[in-house]
């Protein structure tokens, strides 16, 4: 069986500064998730147009707790929109949006985003949550799950356990020893079984020892170019691991500010991410796209077999400062 490539987004929206201004309010889903401005849609119905020109799959980690959030009700219609779409729908959860409803509430909270930071009972009973609420509005049981931030460990993984979830995709070795908290030693994308959960990496690359680079970065196609993504994918996947490339529902687009106002598309990432799907349809022979209820399946009934490689290198110096040059001006809202 040959290695795959998963194209995974987080759908998740942001608290837009909330926490810290009461003035404030956080992201709605229907501008952090669709993307919703004027008669565009620049969120996840642009993404799953450019992933079906391709002919390519996606899973959505997706984030149900928005109601905490003050917007009951308009999570459903994303989720729906993916299936109706005919991607794969997992669960994704930012603890921060159950303790801000908390916060509101005037009730006892802990101040943290980070799954890893509360209990195994308290995570087990967010993941039981969230999973029924994905399977309320989708029809579909949740198998796989990414916490926010990366911020699992081995705790989350043990919860995951107790909730009936088995495929995580929290680990990935660049933030290890910070806001991912697994104590992994040996640094590896592809994937590993640590007990009865599966943790498929999220893909990472080392960069050289260089003045303004960091020493490695996840492949991620708003912070990577197209071709330093595709080069850790094919790296990756020659050496026998799934390849896992990240996205968020809003990376396609820019704002004015924090509270997400005025969105437009973000030409340069938009445009990695069309070059990417090309790039996949065009090698699917070689270098097959999946998604995480195919993984589940393969598992079950395919005699899958994790394979957990070192870490790839990507050493172009040039190329890659060019990119971190072109990223900062692309940071600025109207270039």
């Amino acid at each position: 069986m040959k290695p795959g490539v998963f194209i995974t987004f987080d759908v998740e929206c942001s608290m837009g500064g909330a926490w810290n201004d009461p003035s404030l309010k956080p992201v709605p889903p229907r501008l952090g998730m669709m993307g919703e401005y004027g008669n565009k849609q620049l969120g996840i119905p642009l993404i799953c147009d450019i992933l079906d020109r391709s002919n390519v799959k996606a899973t959505f980690f997706t984030e149900p707790f928005n109601a905490e959030l003050g917007y009951p009700g308009e999570t459903e219609p994303v989720v729906q929109h993916l299936i109706d779409c005919g991607q794969d729908v997992q669960l994704h959860i930012h603890p921060n949006h159950i303790h801000y409803s908390q916060y509101k509430a005037g009730e006892e909270y802990q101040m943290t985003d980070q799954m890893a930071d509360l209990s195994v009972e308290r995570q087990a009973e967010m993941l039981v949550k969230g999973a029924d609420l994905l399977q309320e509005w989708s029809g579909l049981r949740p198998i796989a799950f990414r916490a926010g931030n990366m911020g699992a460990s081995e705790s989350t993984l043990e919860a995951m356990s107790r909730a009936g979830l088995w495929i995580d995709s929290s680990y990935t070795f660049p933030y290890v020893g910070g806001q991912c908290r697994f104590q992994e030693t040996e640094r590896y994308n592809g994937s590993k079984w640590y007990g009865d959960v599966l943790e498929v990496a999220l893909s990472a690359y080392q960069q050289p020892d260089v003045p303004g680079l960091y020493p490695a970065k996840p492949v991620d196609l708003m912070g990577s170019s197209f071709e330093e993504c595709r080069d850790a994918v094919k790296m990756i996947c020659d050496a026998g691991g799934d390849a896992v490339v990240i996205l968020h529902s809003f990376s396609l687009f820019k704002v004015r500010d924090k509270q997400y106002r005025d969105g437009r598309v973000n030409r340069i990432v938009t445009r990695r991410f069309e070059k990417f799907c090309q790039w996949l349809d065009e090698n699917r022979d070689k270098y097959p796209t999946r998604n995480f209820a195919e993984l589940g399946k393969l598992v079950k009934e395919n005699g899958y077999k994790p394979v957990a490689v070192p870490p790839c290198t990507i050493n172009k110096p040039v190329r890659a400062l060019t990119r971190k040059f072109v990223q900062g001006l692309n940071n600025f809202y109207w270039f």
